[in-house]
């Protein structure tokens, strides 16, 4: 019996069962609340170290080059890149965005890449059920909620290259698993710490946390679902 099962085995059914509601609509809602956002990061520099200040521009694969989605991802990008003293180099009118050619004074090339996945929760789900009576008229209550909805993987990935040579300067990937699905909410928080401690980060992998504010929620859809 695991300590959450426990710890419900010691609540009366009503209050237990209406806890259990109270729990399941704040995971489904996004939760209104502030969160502390852990995300698992791990960083490499390579043998010439990034640096900052320095100027970037934005680099596509063949199947992010006319991305509306990887438009809204590049402008959380930019956010978080501007956080660490990188800033987006001037564009060349008519160049084609994405190329050497559309920001020439760059310093670095930027991919950057989000992949968000629906996956079983990693706790074991905890059925809650209610029986209570009243002046010896007793009423049931089937009520089986489970406290762990489905989860979802938000990962994202940073590579910078030097735009001169195109030796990789500095790579990143941060993972967060949660019942969550207010992508548009919980990606600024995750660029943020896949960019913790740019241009020299720890060595090896570690945990991020930050706060995420309360706010009302979004919809699931978000950049980079399918």
């Amino acid at each position: 019996m695991t300590a959450l099962t426990r710890c419900l085995a010691r609540i009366p059914g009503r209050t237990l069962a209406m806890a259990g509601l109270a729990l399941l609509c704040a995971a489904l809602t996004g939760c209104a609340l502030p969160r502390m956002i852990d995300s698992d990061v791990q960083s490499f520099t390579a043998a010439v170290p990034a640096v900052r200040p320095a100027l970037y521009r934005f680099e596509r694969l063949p199947s992010q080059s006319a991305s509306v989605a990887q438009d809204q991802i590049e402008a959380l990008a930019a956010q978080a890149l501007a956080k660490v003293g990188l800033t987006p180099a001037p564009l060349v009118s008519g160049a084609i965005a994405g190329t050497a050619s559309a920001a020439p004074s760059a310093r670095y090339a930027v991919q950057v890449s989000v992949n968000i996945t629906a996956m079983v929760s990693p706790y074991p789900q905890v059925a809650v059920g209610s029986f209570w009576g009243s002046r010896g008229m007793h009423h049931r209550s089937s009520l089986a909620l489970s406290l762990e909805p489905t989860w979802y993987r938000h990962t994202v990935r940073f590579l910078l290259r030097d735009s001169a040579t195109g030796q990789l300067a500095f790579e990143t990937t941060a993972s967060f698993d949660g019942p969550w699905a207010d992508s548009g909410n919980l990606l600024p928080v995750i660029l943020d710490a896949a960019l913790n401690g740019y241009p020299t980060p720890p060595a090896g992998p570690r945990k991020v946390v930050i706060e995420l504010p309360g706010q009302p929620p979004e919809a699931p859809e978000a950049p980079g679902t399918p």
